[in-house]
């Protein structure tokens, strides 16, 4: 049940290099006007799920000891679940009402479910790992932020090439 802290390396490293880019777009909407309301949420759905990668990807390696490895695990298991937690508390609600204030080209619902249903995928998966469900720790974590990955993935795209008009 030793973590793959290779895997967790790279996963941080991807991680870092979303956030980076956020950083610099967030730096360059300092004009008067700044980001549309549907790019700000982009952006922090972008840096929410980029920061869940980059630090669940790290946690490992702070909370890991020879001695207890069951509980290192439980310990991850429920920061990453609390994180979706608070993720589906947030960004669904505001991908509706930004459907509702007249973005729905922007918002289709095909992404309202991809990505509501991504942080529930794993929430429900780290839910698994800490009722014991899920027995290959190592692995269903690194798809966990493998999936904060793909979300922080499909925001960067979307705001990169989905434009407000």
């Amino acid at each position: 049940m030793e973590p793959n802290f290779d895997a967790l390396q790279l996963i941080a490293e991807l991680a870092l290099g979303i956030v980076g880019f956020s950083a610099i777009l967030i730096g360059l909407s300092r004009s008067s006007d700044g980001f549309s309301a549907p790019d700000n949420f982009r952006i922090q759905l972008l840096t929410y799920s980029a920061f869940g990668a980059m630090f669940g990807s790290i946690l490992p390696f702070a909370i890991f000891s020879d001695q207890n490895l069951e509980l290192a695990w439980l310990i991850n298991c429920w920061i990453i679940c609390i994180y979706s937690v608070i993720g589906l508390l947030v960004f669904p609600k505001k991908m509706l009402l930004l459907r509702k204030q007249g973005h729905k080209e922007i918002f289709p619902i095909k992404v309202y479910f991809f990505q509501t249903g991504i942080l529930s995928t794993i929430f429900i998966i780290s839910g698994l790992m800490i009722t014991g469900h899920l027995t290959e720790l190592t692995n269903i974590y690194i798809v966990c932020l493998v999936l904060f990955l793909l979300q922080s993935t499909v925001a960067f795209i979307r705001t990169m090439f989905v434009r407000v008009q």
